[in-house]
């Protein structure tokens, strides 16, 4: 995904923190969960509290870096994998999950889950902007050839719907759309107002919204 894109999605994710969570443990490279550590000044065991969901009795898993992958693609109803898509799952792999237990997750896993989303989102965009409104999956009557100012609140709860219902198998909550309609506000705010007509910001609106949905925790775990 290029800087371009990686500097909306770190706008984005400060104002997602509903739809978004992160972890503190390590992912691909951190310490094996349940391992204990010898004290330097006592030698004594130091044991760490339990991070294994199963054991914990937490009803969740984790997609790995394959499953992430796999479902991403699936659920934004992309069959065409684009050398870019396939770079980026290349070049973030490694800060994906290499299993399922959600002590993996942690903050570089979320943003790297997040700039696969949005590489995964492009490949939406891309399809969908080529498509008559009727057609579309996610975006409806969005007009992505006009500025940001131009979408409506139906239509960005509307896409916002679609998204949910495929990316997170049911509908928003209250909460989450009101966080979501919150971005839209500041992510106009935040743009000159001769930006606010320039048809890239629709997409760039749409793009960052959809990336944040599809690599949030309802999205990546099962």
């Amino acid at each position: 995904m290029n800087k371009k894109y990686i500097k909306i999605l770190f706008y984005v994710l400060p104002s997602m923190f509903i739809v978004t969570v992160s972890f503190n443990n390590c992912g691909r490279y951190g310490d094996i969960a349940g391992s204990t550590n010898m004290s330097s000044t006592t030698g004594s065991a130091v044991v760490e509290p339990e991070t294994d969901s199963e054991k914990l009795g937490i009803p969740y898993a984790l997609l790995s870096a394959e499953q992430t992958f796999a479902s991403m693609t699936r659920v934004a109803n992309v069959t065409n994998i684009s050398t870019a898509l396939s770079n980026e799952y290349t070049n973030r792999y490694g800060a994906l999950a290499g299993g399922n237990d959600l002590s993996m997750a942690n903050g570089p896993l979320m943003l790297s889950a997040t700039s696969l989303a949005g590489e995964v989102c492009n490949s939406v965009l891309t399809t969908e902007k080529a498509q008559a409104a009727g057609d579309r999956s996610f975006f409806g009557s969005v007009n992505f050839a006009t500025g940001v100012s131009s979408v409506t609140d139906a239509q960005f709860n509307a896409s916002v719907r679609g998204m949910a219902r495929s990316y997170w198998g049911r509908n928003e909550t209250a909460a989450e759309l009101a966080a979501l309609q919150a971005y839209k506000g500041e992510f106009i705010t935040a743009l000159a107002a001769n930006v606010r007509t320039q048809a890239a910001s629709t997409n760039n609106l749409m793009l960052s919204t959809c990336a944040a949905m599809l690599s949030s925790l309802d999205a990546i775990t099962y």
